[in-house]
């Protein structure tokens, strides 16, 4: 019996490598064999919102790279993974209800899609701006997919360069303005502390050490 140790043919390479990342779980390449959001998912998405306080903090990406055929799945992505931070911190019903949230409505898209997010640089802004950046993109996505399975192209999410204030990619003129209204109101709020603070300290400071008798209405009346 003769037995050959020489090179294996390439081919035989070829298919040992895909079996590999097949199998191994890196073959997530954002690729799917149907629709992965289900029809239900806007509604859900408005639900949920009416659970959660509008003015809580949550982070939103600041530098996306404008992509017309990306740019939904990576802020989707982005979304799915703060929606996990806030199930962490939150009570047990709202985490049961953010929890059951992502596994019926973003964990199909997930599961067969994994995402490179090293560039994306985040800004704060608040839970209102953020469900209706979900909604809109959820919506676009789900007319995506339903031209195209294959988003292989979107595996690594692209970041501007420059400025890390670029406004969110595919906000809605609407969500924008209401996006620069909350923060002028916080701005605002600010600058009436900064302004009323001192003139307290120094009303306070003259009654404390003027050495002046407060006026007392009684002693005019004897």
């Amino acid at each position: 019996m003769s037995r050959y140790h020489g090179i294996p043919d390439a081919s035989v390479v070829s298919l040992l490598l895909f079996l590999c990342f097949t199998h191994s779980g890196l073959g997530k390449n954002c690729t799917f064999s149907h629709e992965p959001l289900p029809t239900t998912g806007a509604s859900k998405i408005i639900e949920l919102k009416k659970l959660l306080l509008l003015d809580y903090p949550v982070s939103l990406p600041s530098n996306l790279k404008t992509d017309e055929y990306c740019v939904e799945l990576w802020q989707l992505h982005i979304a799915f993974k703060e929606l996990n931070r806030m199930q962490q911190v939150a009570g047990s019903e709202l985490r049961e209800k953010i929890a059951e949230f992502r596994e019926l409505n973003l964990q199909g898209l997930f599961d067969n899609c994994t995402l490179e997010s090293d560039c994306v640089e985040f800004e704060k802004s608040n839970i209102s701006v953020f469900m209706d950046s979900i909604h809109s993109n959820f919506e676009a996505m789900t007319t995506k997919i339903t031209t195209s399975l294959n988003f292989s192209n979107c595996t690594r999410i692209l970041c501007q360069s420059g400025s890390l204030r670029t406004p969110y990619p595919g906000y809605s003129p609407q969500l924008l303005k209401d996006m620069q209204a909350s923060k002028s109101a916080i701005r605002r709020h600010h600058y009436w502390l900064l302004i009323l603070l001192p003139l307290l300290l120094c009303l306070f400071c003259i009654v404390k050490f003027s050495g002046r008798v407060p006026f007392q209405p009684s002693l005019l009346q004897e």
